[in-house]
């Protein structure tokens, strides 16, 4: 990481920024848990779901009273009351990727596990559960003409046989049917080696019976996501719901707090993104407008790491609609297999051109050598060395601006001890006559800057999003996406933690000793109420200890790493790259030649000239 003044000022004023932030969050938690609350008793009557609170056994209510004949049941419930009877049981389809539990009673999906290996529980090493199946709420609701609203988990669907194939496709089709031929159905397909869901909603002969009014069938969704990671405070911090409307670009609620949005516009999917893990739905043909989406922070929890909420219209006015369903990993191949515009973005790799430098960039090169390297602690190392060496035409021409300004001291002095008392203009003026004198760009300084800050924040943005680092083990690190601990604490220490994390105390040092060597190379601020650099940097990197304490030790590396590599290149750039004796000879051969003024200084030097006449033309009305 290569500072100058200008980019420690930044860093300093967006780490104070972000540091503000999560004080605020964590001071304002309790107040959004009661609002969550408060929102869930208030709910709009257009979204109310008839869904009740789940059982331990199948997510639904008692059944029906026995007291209830099979004719009152349906003048209570409609053409399929007579099915709320039925016993309920379960069916499973099942592949090499994932296994997924459906319910019979309400045709929803009670439980999806992923089978892979590669990819368990920090605690336990059990197979990821992509939702708690006692917490979750699938229920497809329609509007009878004559009954209301109704929905899917008071009814029992009678479930035919699985059906396979010889290559390994698989169907389950559930079914509410009566005597004069009324049905409504739900099928469901897992192809051998997906991760996705076909399900195919159809009824047949009830435009009689139900509201065909748009809106009125619904898919409604509410689960709760497990926690599986290391630290669920940043588990959470990474989970959220992801959706895109129709042609458009992602969009996503909030990951910090809790949020709820209706969304006015079609969708193409929604994504309960539980870190590095998704249940996502889609339709082709998008959702229905004034689709309803929350996402909740349960209080007082470590089971949970979030509370998912969708309310989705589907089009069934033609007498079927197709969806599919996807769980599985947030891997940028698995997603991009989907074929679903906008789907790979559940990787939030950062917006605008930091996800670019990461997508086309970053991840191609640590797949590139995880095919050759087997130890990704190694593979952070080498690309750290990589980019290092990327940017050092950068460092140097950074460094390289700090001597020749250092050289020019004695004449800024002399400028400001001139100037001292005078017109700020006119002093502005002077010193940019001097700089064009000496050949010296006092802004020369600033485009390294900004080339290097897409790369610095890509790197933040990578390491938590980045699943393949997950579980891989470095030195005391053992899982390189989350934080590692060499001591836990018998306290928690308020926005730092209950741990300490070496890597983070080992990139906090670093960033020491190298803006210290770096302060050190840049010529002392002088002018007056200019704040004092050593102090600030003193503050941003005590700051670095809580910010980074509880990020991935991937990351942390990587700054550490960066760090000592940036030390390394200051002293190769200033002993064998740098003559200050050299500069200080070219600046008093450039005072002997004539100054020549660009069209750009010209421009400006007349509009300083411009301005100055009429503040004096202002000062002399005053009089």
């Amino acid at each position: 990481m290569e500072f100058n003044k200008n980019s420690i000022i930044g860093l300093v004023l967006m780490l104070a920024l972000a540091f503000g932030v999560s004080w605020y969050n964590a001071k304002t938690a309790q107040e959004d848990a009661e609002q969550q609350a408060l929102a869930l008793a208030n709910q709009p009557k257009e979204v109310k779901t008839t869904s009740p609170k789940p059982n331990s056994k199948n997510n639904a209510p008692a059944q029906a009273s026995p007291s209830i004949s099979p004719s009152d049941a349906t003048e209570k419930y409609g053409v399929f009351g007579v099915q709320v009877f039925e016993k309920p049981g379960q069916s499973v389809l099942e592949n090499d990727k994932i296994k997924v539990v459906i319910n019979h009673k309400g045709a929803n999906i009670q439980n999806v596990t992923l089978k892979s290996e590669e990819y368990k529980t920090y605690w336990g090493k059990k197979d990821i559960q992509l939702f708690d199946p006692a917490q979750n709420q699938m229920n497809w609701i329609w509007k009878d003409k004559t009954k209301g609203e109704q929905g899917s988990w008071r009814f029992v669907f009678k479930a035919n046989e699985i059906v396979k194939d010889e290559r390994g496709n698989q169907s389950l089709t559930l079914t509410l049917a009566d005597s004069t031929g009324k049905q409504f159905s739900v099928t469901y397909s897992l192809s051998s080696g997906s991760h996705m869901v076909q399900c195919d909603v159809k009824k047949t002969n009830l435009d009689n019976n139900w509201d065909n009014t748009p809106g009125n069938f619904q898919l409604h969704w509410q689960t709760a996501g497990m926690h599986n990671e290391k630290g669920i405070q940043s588990e959470r911090s990474r989970s959220s719901i992801f959706f895109t409307p129709m042609g458009k670009d992602r969009d996503y609620l909030s990951e910090t707090a809790g949020d709820e949005k209706v969304i006015e516009e079609k969708i193409n999917w929604v994504a309960f993104k539980q870190n590095y893990f998704s249940a996502a739905v889609v339709s082709n043909n998008g959702f229905g407008e004034n689709a309803l989406l929350r996402v909740m922070t349960p209080e007082n929890d470590t089971v949970h790491t979030k509370i998912f909420n969708a309310h989705l219209p589907v089009d069934l006015s033609t007498g079927q609609a197709q969806l599919q369903f996807f769980f599985g990993p947030n891997e940028q191949g698995i997603l991009d297999a989907t074929q679903v515009a906008e789907f790979d973005r559940i990787i939030d790799y950062g917006w605008g051109i930091i996800g670019w430098v990461n997508k086309y960039a970053v991840r191609p090169l640590f797949w590139f050598l995880s095919s050759w390297i087997g130890s990704f602690g190694i593979i952070i190392l080498i690309v750290t060395l990589v980019i290092k060496m990327v940017l050092f035409p950068i460092t140097w021409k950074n460094l390289l601006n700090g001597a020749k300004m250092r050289s020019i001291k004695p004449e800024l002095d002399e400028l400001n001890k001139k100037f001292e008392n005078k017109d700020p203009m006119e002093k502005q003026q002077a010193q940019m006559a001097l700089y064009r004198q000496l050949g010296v760009s006092p802004f020369a300084g600033c485009i390294p800057v900004l080339i290097q800050m897409p790369v610095l924040y890509a790197m933040f943005r990578f390491f938590p999003a980045e699943i393949v680092l997950r579980g891989k083990s470095f030195l005391w690190a053992e899982d390189l996406a989350a934080y590692d601990s060499i001591l836990s604490l018998p306290f928690d220490i308020p926005f730092y933690g209950a741990h300490v994390s070496l890597f983070t105390l080992l990139m906090t040092a670093s960033t020491f000793l190298y803006t210290r060597m770096n302060m050190s190379s840049q010529p002392a601020m002088t002018q007056p109420g200019m704040p004092n650099m050593n102090v600030m940097m003193n503050i941003f990197t005590f700051m670095m200890l809580f910010f980074f304490n509880s990020m991935p030790s991937g990351l942390t590396m990587y700054y550490f790493a960066a760090n000592m590599m940036s030390i390394g290149q200051m002293w190769a750039i200033k002993k064998y790259f740098i003559n200050e004796d050299s500069i200080r000879a070219a600046i008093d051969d450039n005072k002997k030649k004539p100054v020549k003024k660009s069209s750009f200084q010209q421009r400006l030097e007349e509009m300083q000239n411009a301005q100055k006449k009429k503040l004096e033309d202002q000062k002399k009305k005053l009089k």
